[in-house]
């Protein structure tokens, strides 16, 4: 049972998770129009600086094909944070609500760890298909592979997992224990 400094933690965390998503939709927000203002940003420039940076790609420059790739790519990756920040929210709100259950809390602990240790292979994917997409349309001129993982963030999710598949084993094991007579 959780007492209730803890309860009232989690009732707190989880209003506060109102502040969480509107960061993220702030951060999204800035980000795209970051983007979108690149050129205007650039052309204000001293003129050395302008013109070296001018030779970098720049998205708002990119052909329609081009600008399609950028931001289906783009929303991969909103999305997939999206659903991370979801199913901590997801487990916050539930001890915030006294509806903690074991099984659903390690299962969504050991989902959060199955995206973070995946997804790194899923970025360098899309990152190079995206390169590759760009020399096809003409918007970069070579292809510049990228062949490094983040294996701290890998990791990070494989802790996450294994952290998931102990908690299970224990719930397992005091259940056992509990039925032995």
């Amino acid at each position: 049972m959780i007492d209730l400094a803890t309860q009232r933690l989690f009732v707190w965390l989880d209003r506060a998770f109102i502040l969480i998503w509107l960061g993220f939709l702030a951060f999204v927000w800035a980000l795209v129009r970051e983007v979108q203002t690149a050129p205007a940003a650039l052309a204000a420039l001293a003129p050395d600086q302008a013109a070296c940076l001018d030779a970098l790609p720049q998205i708002p420059r990119f052909s329609t094909a081009g600008q399609v790739v950028f931001w289906g790519g783009f929303a991969v990756e909103v999305a997939v944070y999206a659903v991370i920040l979801f199913l901590a929210h997801q487990v916050i709100h539930r001890c915030a609500t006294g509806r903690v259950f074991v099984g659903a809390m390690i299962a969504s602990l050991q989902r959060i760890g199955i995206i973070i240790a995946v997804y790194p292979l899923i970025d360098l994917a899309i990152m190079n298909l995206s390169d590759w997409a760009y020399v096809l349309t003409g918007d970069i001129i070579a292809f510049s592979g990228s062949y490094a993982l983040d294996m701290p963030v890998m990791g990070v999710g494989l802790l996450l997992v294994t952290m998931a598949a102990a908690m299970r084993m224990a719930v397992q094991m005091h259940e056992d224990a509990a039925l032995t007579i």
